[in-house]
């Protein structure tokens, strides 16, 4: 692959990463603004809102994902997440070292995400599918469950510098992450979702009328 095209279609990968997120993050911060609860203390305003744009620029850009993934691997010339392959030849330059070490970080994260999903998830049916996953280079993965809903994958140290994983389910309709212990509870929340999106839209409709 020609190297210029190779940059050029990356950059353009990198750039409709980084606008999904953002219109992600204003639309759930208008969502927070707009639908905060009528309590809400004055304090508790701005990291409500600032939970909503969080919420609200993973689960955009795990469903922009989607669309960009035949792209994005377009430009690193890698298969993404092509478990047991050798990822191609030595690289020519710096850059495309850079590119291939990207993919294998991501790669890397999607896959213990997968992993160890079997804390919270023993059926191995679901969540411990790796290509289901979308890793980040900062070590972060999403899963995709539907549009504006992803379950997101984490880990960090604890006071005893042990690793915990932690995996927290967001919606945009909820800017509060909800954090998952078991399939059970995922099973439990995404109900409740449905069931609460299906009530919003017939009292849509109601008022339409």
């Amino acid at each position: 692959m020609n190297t210029l095209v190779r940059r050029t279609a990356a950059a353009l990968t990198d750039a409709a990463d980084a606008v999904t997120m953002l219109a992600g993050a204003a639309t759930g911060a208008w969502a927070g603004y707009t639908y905060a609860p009528a309590g809400l203390d004055a304090a508790l305003h701005l990291p409500f809102t600032g939970a909503a744009a969080l919420a609200g620029a993973f689960a955009v850009n795990a469903a922009a994902d989607l669309i960009l993934a035949p792209a994005r691997r377009y430009a690193q010339n890698l298969p993404a997440y092509a478990y047991g392959q050798e990822h191609g030849a030595v690289p020519g330059d710096l850059d495309e070292a850079l590119g291939q070490v990207t993919v294998a970080t991501e790669d890397d994260a999607a896959r213990r995400a997968a992993q160890a999903a079997y804390r919270i998830d023993l059926s191995k049916s679901l969540l411990s599918n790796a290509d289901r996953w979308r890793g980040y280079t900062n070590g972060d993965a999403t899963f995709y469950l539907a549009p504006g809903t992803v379950l997101h994958h984490h880990r960090e140290e604890d006071q005893y510098g042990v690793l915990q994983h932690h995996y927290l389910l967001l919606t945009v309709e909820d800017p509060t992450p909800v954090p998952i212990t078991n399939i059970g509870q995922l099973h439990h929340e995404l109900t409740l979702h449905a069931r609460e999106t299906a009530e919003a839209t017939v009292e849509a409709a109601s008022n339409a009328v």
